[in-house]
């Protein structure tokens, strides 16, 4: 049976529920490493989250997995994406992913986004199987989006609205909306997984 993304939402709400508190600091750090640089430091501000995106991805997701997978969400999860040699797969990884998706939005928009769908699940392929190389967490994100597309940019879409009311929240909204959307990504990753190997 096919999954609900809007069941996915719910599930990961309610999961997110005992851990509503860490959550947000990680978000908080999270927005504040990632978000604010470009900001405060114009034309060299960008590097940074290119540099750190990667690693983070994999500590939210991480955390992420933890909630879903009932373990123990804690806050240091965050930073796990820096250990060696994590950081280095994980920054490559997002390299490549950014290189490759700009080159389909120069080439057509649509290739662009179909890169960036396709490649959606690198960062949590990578937190579930640290064996793997960069370029095997991008091909095996490749192969389990294969087919669900479309579905995974639906899930997305059914956010923006959260992020928008989060904004008119004063922008403390958002950091709500972060954790239960990289967690209810989390969740679509166990759903797919599971379909995929059979």
């Amino acid at each position: 049976m096919i999954f609900s993304n809007l069941s996915l939402m719910r599930e990961s709400r309610e999961a997110l529920s005992p851990y509503w508190g860490v959550g947000v600091l990680v978000a908080f750090v999270y927005a504040l490493i990632i978000g604010v640089p470009s900001g405060v430091f114009p034309g060299t501000g960008e590097l940074i989250p290119l540099l750190l995106a990667g690693p983070f991805s994999v500590g939210l997701a991480l955390f992420s997995f933890s909630v879903v997978r009932k373990e123990s969400p804690h806050f240091n999860q965050l930073f796990q994406g820096f250990q060696s040699p994590v950081f280095f797969k994980s920054f490559l990884a997002n390299l490549c992913i950014t290189i490759l998706t700009v080159v389909g939005f120069v080439l057509l928009i649509i290739p662009g986004i179909i890169v960036a769908l396709g490649f959606g699940l690198t960062f949590f392929v990578m937190a579930d199987r640290p064996d793997l190389s960069f370029t095997d967490c991008i091909q095996e994100s490749w192969r389990l989006m294969d087919g669900y597309k479309l579905k995974y940019l639906g899930l997305n879409i059914r956010f923006i609205p959260w992020y928008f009311l989060g904004v008119l929240c004063l922008g403390v909204g958002v950091l709500l909306v972060i954790p239960w959307h990289f967690v209810t990504i989390a969740h679509f990753h166990e759903e797919v997984k599971a379909i995929q190997s059979v």
